[in-house]
């Protein structure tokens, strides 16, 4: 028995990190385990499978694409084991809304043989435009991160073996069709490969920052880690998509958790 806490991430922009972090250093003191920390988030990461024993329990945080689960993320979950340990889904969603991630991630985690008592949806600054949740999570949010985490320990202590309800639909939201969309460099590009070493898919070149291969999945971390500014999107289909964003999701939306019998 490993007794351990296993925090789980996949965080190009960082926020799901800090929340699944935030909550494992409440939680670990009070249910009395050891934490093992798991970076999904480049491929290295995602290439080291694990299992877990009865008494682990596991925290998974994932940023919400397109109302679904990352692949990468889903691709990762299909290779674990749960063997009766309890596993925690936190989504983590740009204050438009998370519609099937986290039931999705309650289906598969159940599937790999973990028990799911709780889980929570938490909001961020989404990534592809500032003005959506500019800012989060607050502080506002990390109170919330401490209650949740509360709550996910007294579901660890009580032994708690029932399934949470969560909101979404099976068969669950359509996956948007894979496009060829990548991202541009200005020419006040340096060369400092920050964009290139942020790539949660590795597809920028260490060699020459502006030449990117196909599998960029919009993330925006080189966008995001730019000190000169110098990479953005200017494609329509992204353009609509922020205007959009910017139109109907500038209403605060406040984190919600979930937990089996409450």
């Amino acid at each position: 028995m490993s007794n351990s806490l296993h925090v789980v991430f996949f965080s190009p922009t960082h926020s799901s990190k800090k929340i699944v972090r935030a909550m494992a250093g409440a939680v670990a003191p009070t249910v009395g385990k050891s934490v093992i920390e798991h970076d999904l988030t480049f491929p290295g990461g995602r290439e080291k499978k694990f299992s877990c024993d009865a008494d682990d329990l596991l925290l998974l945080g994932f940023p919400v694409y397109a109302g679904r689960l990352p692949r990468p993320v889903s691709g990762f979950l299909a290779g674990l084991v749960g063997n009766g340990g309890v596993a925690v889904p936190v989504a983590v969603y740009g204050n438009r809304h998370y519609d099937d991630a986290l039931l999705e991630a309650v289906d598969i985690l159940q599937e790999q043989g973990f028990a799911v008592p709780a889980a929570a949806a938490f909001v961020a600054e989404h990534s592809l435009t500032p003005k959506v949740g500019t800012g989060r999570p607050d502080a506002r949010d990390m109170v919330a991160v401490g209650d949740f985490s509360q709550n996910v320990a007294a579901a660890v202590l009580s032994a708690c073996c029932s399934t949470v309800t969560v909101p979404g639909n099976r068969p669950y939201r359509g996956l948007p069709p894979v496009v060829d969309i990548r991202p541009k460099t200005s020419q006040s590009c340096t060369q400092c490969m920050l964009c290139a070493t942020n790539c949660p898919m590795q597809v920028i070149s260490f060699d020459d920052a502006a030449k990117i291969s196909q599998g960029c999945i919009r993330c925006c971390a080189c966008v995001r880690s730019c000190p000169e500014g110098a990479k953005y999107f200017d494609q329509e289909t992204v353009l609509n998509i922020m205007n959009i964003l910017e139109k109907n999701c500038m209403t605060r939306r406040e984190p919600e958790f979930f937990v089996a019998g409450a």
